[in-house]
């Protein structure tokens, strides 16, 4: 995935309110699809997951995921991240009711702030 002159290749985010991930067939057709394009970050909302139910989405090219949500199946939000990225988390901050999470990160060797 390395191009040009020793640089690395640009990262695919792509941020997408999905509507609801409780039924397996959906997860597993969302996961298929960011796959297909070649994403390397996802900001999903609306995952209307429970927290215990995050383990879930870490399938296929996903490395690593961070969730914030509810034990109602309402709200949600998560951040998804890919198997093929240099990536450290450093902290994460959730919100209790599911509204946002915040991941202080190195990807690619710089700092980074996600925010979802």
């Amino acid at each position: 995935r390395r191009r040009g002159r020793g640089k690395s290749p640009p990262i695919r985010l792509v941020t997408w309110n999905v509507r609801g991930l409780n039924r397996p067939v959906r997860r597993a057709w969302v996961i298929a699809h960011l796959k297909g394009l070649g994403t390397d970050v996802a900001m999903l909302q609306e995952t209307h997951l429970r927290v215990s139910d995050q383990v879930r989405l870490r399938r296929g090219w996903v490395g690593q995921a961070f969730h914030s949500g509810l034990d109602a199946r309402n709200r949600g939000v998560v951040i998804l991240v890919g198997k093929s990225l240099s990536f450290v988390a450093l902290s994460v901050v959730a919100d209790s009711c599911g509204r946002y999470v915040m991941v202080s990160c190195r990807l690619q060797g710089e700092r980074v702030l996600l925010v979802n």
